[in-house]
């Protein structure tokens, strides 16, 4: 506040304004010798500021406390000694529960209840389809088309070749890459021993290291446990990883008790602690391994198959004749059945509850010429199975042992994996030595495959299907895995898909049956054909293959005779059923 002190009458007088001309105060002329002295400023530089101004202000808001809170459902009611996680004691108990009086009382009291909510629910129709109009119907996908998500390159200088891919069960978007040189003496002492887990959302960098002494050739994730890895290493020991610890290895078998060679397959199986898994190597044996005690294998299976009545017989004999693993394949649906792809070319079907070598292996297929690098069953037909070897990969049923009942044609290069869609099973797809992926539909062409990728210039070595049936991740030789989303078509199986695969696997299964039937009767017809008296060995081979000669020219001629047209396959059955 200001005090005046002057009187009213010293200020605040009117202003009062009158006309006044020009007044010039000073008048400079103009200096020609400064002329001189000018220098021109060349370029010029002038800055403006046309922008408006703004101001910064902070002010604290009110903080807001949020909590996390959960449901956790579970199935209670069972008794202790009741391992919900094996389904031979669930079911055994629920079989001995729905015969008690008790539980059918029980079941009619809530059965009130339950009927009440059902008929609310029933009132609103959640599986309404809305989008069935022709208009829709436009923009759904027709054409196999595909698209590249992400690209991991092995971070470690130099390249390595990748072994194995294996994704997370309980991340879906984490998948663990094993990175080794198989390779005789050619293997650089300057590259890292360590494998990876990449996120395939952020890929740049790795997400988890698995440190390791020697290069790991196989890992895999746990089914349940997401967190856990069980890893195969060139030496033939064994190891096992846990993210939440480090990197190092929480556990590691003994060198004296495992495997004489580099392992080439590992998978978990179904069991009561869901801390088993089975390894497959080149020196022809199977281990089966539990995590609490990795010093030693729980049960060991030599895949020597020969008969022999000799005692005492050396064992660098049986380590001969055994048959080396390549591949084996694991369904959690059939707990004590698991496949074998051998080194010969065999598939062993095996079977754990076995207590020699031939009750443990029942069934053995002629599949391929070379090694089996890939045998996998059908996610939902178990009895069938796909195997990939030398130029070639075929489709087989369990009940024909003599010859498979589908077949891809012969490439000029080699293949190197294959692997069924787990969301479509008329899908499968092989992986080539020229850098190429098919992508074959058994439904729709047989000849050739829907869809061709060129995924890299490098040989690819493996390929891992996730569970959704969407992404496909594709390791080759060069280090650089590569996952790829397929689209809808190769996807979502359609209404009918399932009937006419079933049909189509039955069909052949059964035609091959009749030409096993066929084969065999010839056989037979040749064996009693033959003198009783030719005792020589090249005479009996040289009256089959003159009997076999002119069955064939028969048959040739037959054919040549008649039209193709009119040989119908429903003839050709009947004709094998008369005969048989």
């Amino acid at each position: 506040m200001y005090t005046y002190e002057k009187k009213r009458s010293e200020y605040g007088k009117q202003c009062r304004f009158h006309n006044d001309g020009p007044t010039m105060l000073i008048n400079m002329m103009p200096d020609p010798s400064l002329e001189e002295d000018w220098i021109q400023r060349n370029p010029v530089d002038k800055t403006t500021n046309e922008t408006n101004k703004w101001s910064e202000h902070e002010a604290n808001t009110i903080r807001m406390k949020y909590v996390d809170r959960g449901i956790l459902h579970r199935e209670g009611g069972w008794p202790v000694d009741i391992y919900l996680d094996d389904p031979e004691q669930v079911s055994r108990f629920r079989k001995k529960a729905e015969k008690d009086k008790l539980y059918l009382q029980s079941v009619k009291t809530m059965s009130v209840l339950a009927e009440h909510f059902i008929k609310q629910n029933n009132a609103i129709d959640i599986f309404q389809p809305y989008f069935t109009e022709p208009k829709c119907q436009d923009f759904q996908t027709l054409v196999p088309s595909y698209q590249t998500v992400a690209v991991m390159v092995d971070p470690c200088v130099p390249k390595r070749p990748i072994q194995n891919i294996s994704w997370s069960s309980e991340q879906s978007f984490l998948i663990a890459v094993s990175y080794a040189d198989k390779r005789f003496q050619m293997t650089n002492l300057n590259s890292s021993p360590n494998s990876y887990v990449f996120d395939t959302e952020i890929f740049t960098s790795p997400y988890f290291t698995m440190e390791s002494q020697y290069p790991i050739s196989r890992v895999k994730f746990h089914h349940r446990d997401g967190q856990l890895l069980a890893g195969g290493l060139l030496n033939g020991q064994v190891a096992l990883w846990d993210m939440r610890t480090g990197s190092t290895n929480i556990g590691i078998s003994n060198i004296r008790n495992g495997h004489r060679d580099l392992i080439l397959s590992l998978e978990w199986i179904q069991s009561k602690t869901n801390s088993e898994f089975l390894t497959g190597s080149s020196d022809g044996q199977i281990m089966w391994w539990d995590t609490r005690n990795l010093t030693e294998p729980t049960d060991v299976l030599l895949l020597d198959l020969l008969k022999t009545e000799v005692k005492d017989e050396p064992e660098w004999i049986r380590w001969g004749r055994s048959h080396g693993v390549t591949c084996i394949d694991y369904h959690f649906s059939i707990p004590i059945r698991f496949m074998i792809g051998t080194s010969t070319g065999h598939v062993f079907d095996g079977n754990r509850k076995g207590k020699t070598v031939l009750e443990k292996i029942p069934s053995i297929y002629k599949c391929h010429f070379g090694p089996v690098y890939s045998v996998r069953r059908n996610p939902a037909f178990l009895k069938t199975f796909l195997t990939v070897g030398d130029w070639q990969a075929k489709i087989w049923s369990e009940e024909v042992k003599e010859s498979q009942t589908m077949w891809i044609k012969n490439y000029d290069m080699r293949l190197t994996d294959g692997q069924w869609s787990n969301s479509k099973p008329s899908v499968f797809y092989t992986s080539r030595a020229d850098g190429f992926m098919d992508c074959w539909d058994v439904l729709q062409q047989q000849l050739k495959p829907i869809l061709s990728i060129k995924v890299s210039d490098n040989r690819l070595n493996c390929i891992s299907c996730h569970g959704d049936g969407a992404l496909l991740a594709i390791g080759d030789e060069g280090g650089n895995t590569r996952v790829i989303e397929m689209n809808d078509w190769f996807v979502i199986p359609g209404p009918y898909d399932r009937a006419r695969l079933t049909a189509m696997f039955e069909r052949e299964t059964k035609r091959e049956k009749l030409i096993e039937a066929k084969n065999r009767e010839n056989r037979t017809k040749i064996q009693t054909k033959l003198p009783d008296n030719v005792d020589n060995f090249h005479t009996k081979v040289k009256l089959a293959v003159e009997e076999i000669e002119r069955e064939l020219a028969e048959v040739v001629d037959k054919i040549c005779n008649n039209p193709i047209d009119e040989m119908i396959e429903n003839d050709i059955m009947e004709e094998f059923k008369t005969e048989e």
